[in-house]
């Protein structure tokens, strides 16, 4: 019998929700999942029942507290064949779990050691190790990626030599789908003598995950990616090596004996997991990874392959749609990101909205992987075990009628006539000949890229222009403050506040309050770095 999502969603009573009118279809998975009331009930059961804190009193409640917080790590030991609860201690989410790995393996990184990472990793890894490398004198490579979304395997057996002390890789691609060869990596690695981390928020909530199959020496992964609450995930590291880590934390419960002058710390997983810990939670997520073991997570992936395999051969039959990332047939996880022809994701995912459903749009804390793809930014539907064919149907109907449908909602009532019209008719759009300056975008993190072109005379912008490959809404407010602000003193554009929402009389939807907003940050922003190098 097939995997039947039909009576999974009935698990998952925020699906019944309607959006703007329209059924909720939730295609925003690789973000956040959402969490069966077999897992929030846990939350409930245990405020009302046996609230207490853990491995701290000597009474019943603090007992089944304790006792409860203990058995979850080792139900997820089990779900990532981790060899006991000592091998896994619970955190916040992946970016903690890898800051932990990063701070206790950089105390021993010297000038001259490399720490290999790659051009697909998420922020969580790229910036932390990066960061790492600048305390301790060690240097970042980066595996590059194909041209086909793989990792460049050829390229990686080159990189990864004697100096090399960290690797790091995600288990998958958050943007491009690509499951890659961890284990094959974690291996050369090893021959190396270098530590093998793996990126695994991906991963753990949509395939079968085996650490001691794949041999990592870490394995970072996010409870509100796997069906689980937010505020907890993990880290799975060998016995051994956690054991010789440095503790990330400080204070109660990760000590064994304390005194005025010195400290020695607890044993595994506590010694990582200082103070009072996210006790419901952590029961909780042992609760979420029942309820994907029980579904079988041979059935998850299988499930969420054969929704995005969908997905990918009906974006193939439009020649105005861009995939990203390995092709129809090859192994991917449960995501597609993509661009539409002419229409920004941003512009996108809001035409999706009005119809009720939710993708994600921008770089996905993937800043140098767009610029690898040369894409400011891209559209990302993801899937997970609620998710059915007829999910991805409502999405291409959207995606087929959008470039039609944008002139329609710029012109709407939820925006001001300005934005439709600085939209048809850019005002100053393209690049000076020879500006007294240029400012990048800095709204990177919302997948917008431009930058305003600016000749400044007599202390007053003479000339302002703008490029843009931002959103339809962030263009046309980008070629508003080109007019708007010409001829204005270089030192009153340094204290703008608020100029584009008065301009459109505050009309236009909450939810692009950051495409409104962002040119006004960014030529703010240039005209105060002016200012403070050139006086008024």
């Amino acid at each position: 019998m097939g995997f039947d999502a039909e009576a999974v969603r009935a698990d998952f009573p925020v699906l019944d929700r309607r959006v703007n009118g329209h059924p909720l279809t939730y295609l925003d998975n690789a973000a956040t999942t959402h969490t069966p009331r077999q897992v929030y009930e846990v939350f409930e059961e245990f405020y009302a029942g046996y609230n207490a804190n853990v491995h701290r009193g000597i009474h019943e409640l603090s007992h089944e507290a304790s006792v409860a917080y203990e058995r979850a790590h080792d139900r997820v030991a089990d779900f990532l064949g981790a060899d006991g609860r000592e091998e896994i201690v619970f955190t916040k989410n992946t970016t903690e779990s890898i800051n932990l790995v990063a701070y206790g393996l950089g105390r021993h990184l010297d000038e001259g050691d490399e720490i290999v990472a790659t051009e697909m990793d998420h922020h969580a890894s790229l910036v932390t190790w990066q960061q790492i490398a600048k305390r301790t004198g060690a240097t970042v490579r980066h595996v590059p990626v194909t041209a086909d979304g793989h990792l460049d395997a050829d390229a990686a057996r080159d990189i990864v030599t004697d100096d090399t002390a960290v690797v790091c890789v995600p288990h998958v691609s958050n943007v491009l789908g690509t499951v890659n060869p961890v284990a094959d990596l974690a291996a050369l690695a090893h021959d190396h003598g270098a530590y093998a981390v793996v990126d695994g928020a991906q991963s753990a909530p949509t395939r079968p995950v085996d650490v001691g199959a794949m041999d990592a020496d870490f394995f970072a992964f996010s409870g509100h990616k796997l069906a689980g609450p937010t505020g907890i995930g993990g880290l799975y590291g060998k016995r051994e090596l956690l054991e010789d880590l440095d503790p990330f934390l400080f204070g109660g419960e990760m000590i064994r004996n304390v005194t005025l002058t010195d400290s020695t710390w607890n044993g595994l997983p506590w010694k990582f997991e200082a103070g009072t810990p996210p006790i419901a939670e952590g029961i909780a997520l042992g609760a979420a990874v029942d309820y994907l073991a029980e579904l079988g997570m041979d059935a998850v992936r299988e499930h969420e392959n054969d929704l995005a395999q969908y997905l990918l051969r009906e974006l193939a039959d439009r020649e105005f749609v861009r995939a990203y990332g390995p092709g129809v047939g090859e192994e991917r996880t449960g995501l597609v990101s993509f661009n539409v022809e002419g229409v920004h994701g941003h512009d996108l995912s809001s035409l999706l909205n009005d119809r009720g459903i939710a993708i994600r749009a921008g770089d996905h804390c993937t800043q140098p992987l767009h610029d690898r793809l040369d894409i400011p930014g891209s559209a990302r539907a993801s899937f997970y075990v609620y998710n059915t064919r007829a999910d991805v149907d409502r999405l291409l109907e959207v995606v087929d009628s959008a470039r039609e449908d944008l002139d329609a909602y710029l012109a709407s009532d939820r925006y001001h006539d300005r934005i439709s019209e600085h939209y048809h008719r850019p005002r100053n759009a393209g690049a000076l000949a020879d500006p007294t300056f240029v400012k990048p975008s800095e709204e990177t993190t919302c997948g917008d890229d431009g930058e305003f072109h600016v000749t400044v005379a007599d202390g007053r912008i003479e000339e302002i222009a703008f490029e843009s490959r931002s959103c339809a809404v962030s263009r046309a407010v980008a070629s508003l403050l080109s007019e708007d602000l010409e001829g204005m003193a270089v030192e009153a554009v340094a204290e703008l506040d608020g100029h584009v929402a008065r301009a459109l009389d505050g009309q236009y939807p909450d939810l692009r309050r950051e495409c409104v907003e962002g040119p006004e940050e960014v030529i703010r922003e240039a005209a105060r770095e002016y200012v403070e190098q050139h006086g008024a």
